[in-house]
Order: C-alpha cells, then structure tokens, then sequence
C-alpha cells in the first residue's frame, strides 16, 4: 500500500503545483484618494470636516458608479481607496479640517503601497486657511509617499486652478467639459482609464 501510496501523492503534488490556466496576468494596483470642494473666499462662513462627508475603503466606491463591482472598469484593476472627501460649495476651510482630512488619506494610503496609479479626485478651487495652493500641497504630500514611479490622474472642475505644482506632480489631468457639469462621472472615469 505505501508504494502506491508515494507515487499518488507525487502526481497530487505536481498537478496542484501547475499554473492554472484560467490565472490572469497581475493586474495594476490603483489607488483613490480626493478632496473636493468649490471654495468662496467671500463668504463669512468656513468650512469644517463633516461637511466634507468622507468615504473610506469600499464605500468609496459607492461616489463612482463606473466601478461598481460588475463593471468592466472594475475588473481591469485590483482598486484601494483611501479617502474620498466632497464638500457643497462654501467658505474657506479650516486648516484642522484640511490636516485631519489630508493625514487621514496619507495614513490610508502607507497601508497597501505599492501602487502602479492613483485616482486624484479634486474639485480645483479648494481654499484653506493659511496655504496659498492646497491642491497642490496635497498632491505634493500624496507624491512622497506613493513614489515617482506611481501614476497620478487627476480630474477637477474645468475653472479648477492649476498651478505649476500641482502640474508637477500629476501624470494625466482632465477636466470637466460641460457646464453645467452633465460629465463629470464621465471626467472622471476618463481619469480613471487614462
């Protein structure tokens, strides 16, 4: 019995030691990261971290429906959100809502490097107290720790402020089109396949 015994385990052991054929190549590693808010430095009123209503891991991707669990643009990547934030137009932000929001998503974001792209989700016009380009602050902080090698797609309104850093940092950029913004989701799935 052990003799035919050592032959069969040998051929269990070399069958469940072949390749698949059904394996797929590795898939990319994409990230989601965003914050997004048309920001009014008129207005009296600031703008607070609850009003900013932030997703993290799945839930985010419940904000795009282009990577809802069937479709096709969900499969072509194995996703990890960190932290999606959108908040109504308003006044500026405070800069406690703005660090707790930003550290939130960096600290998100070191759980499951490294990535091959980031979806940067922004509005463009965002406002906080005491930084001169927080977009771009933001996308600086998100660079160092994703790396160089890490794709970044941003997409943001079509009035949204770009400036030479935020430029810097971002591989792909695109924008809404339309006003009023009947693509946005479109936009933004085109970052997301870009």
């Amino acid at each position: 019995m052990n003799k035919l015994l050592h032959p069969i385990l040998l051929l269990i052991t070399a069958i469940a030691c072949q390749p698949s054929k059904k394996e797929q190549p590795s898939l990319p590693r994409i990230a989601i990261a965003g914050l997004a808010i048309e920001s009014s430095t008129f207005s009296p009123a600031f703008t607070h971290e609850e009003a900013f209503h932030a997703k993290t891991g799945d839930d985010v991707f419940s904000v795009y429906p282009f990577l809802a669990p069937d479709s096709s643009t969900r499969k072509r990547a194995n996703w990890f959100p960190a932290l999606q934030g959108h908040a109504l137009p308003g006044g500026i932000v405070t800069k406690e809502a703005y660090e707790s929001l930003v550290n939130q998503t960096l600290d998100l974001l070191k759980e499951s490097l490294p990535y091959d792209g980031l979806f940067f989700d922004i509005h463009g016009a965002m406002s906080v107290e005491g930084l001169d380009d927080p977009e771009a602050d933001f996308i600086a902080r998100v660079r160092q720790i994703v790396g160089k090698e890490t794709s970044i797609s941003t997409c943001m309104d079509l009035h949204g402020n770009i400036s030479k850093e935020l430029a810097h940092h971002t591989d792909l950029m695109t924008c809404y089109r339309l006003a009023p913004h009947e693509d946005e989701i479109e936009s933004k799935k085109r970052a997301v396949v870009n």
